[in-house]
């Protein structure tokens, strides 16, 4: 019985995409699926601050205005480039040009942790 039924889930799947010899190749990011409890902001992402013994700070703008949001480690935030032209790994202090990311955030125990940070391709 299990068996036929992954027969027939596979029998549904649409077949893989064609390519044309000499077309140009399209890139379609796959980004990260916002969980049930977080939320995600598209930004600027300016500087990122790591002082000793505290969280990371990681400074935003959107629309003119800055936004902070905190990490206990810059190891806990899950980060992801969907750009070939992203230099890493990611480090702290100034981002200059800033970057555009998706910030995914989550408030736990009454503070917004970062959860994943993704570096988006140039609009």
């Amino acid at each position: 019985m299990v068996t036929l039924l992954v027969s027939l889930a596979v029998g549904l799947q649409s077949p893989p995409p064609r390519v044309v010899p000499g077309s140009k190749p399209v890139t379609t990011p796959v980004y990260r699926e916002v969980k049930p409890g977080e939320q995600r902001v598209e930004a600027l992402l300016r500087r990122i601050d790591c002082p000793a013994g505290r969280p990371v700070v990681f400074t935003l703008q959107k629309d003119g205005k800055p936004l902070r949001y905190s990490a206990p480690t810059l190891t806990s935030v899950d980060f992801s480039a969907h750009t070939p032209t992203f230099r890493g790994p990611v480090s702290c202090g100034g981002r200059t040009p800033p970057d555009r990311v998706y910030l995914t955030w989550k408030n736990v125990g009454g503070a917004d942790r970062v959860i994943a940070i993704e570096f988006l391709p140039p609009k």
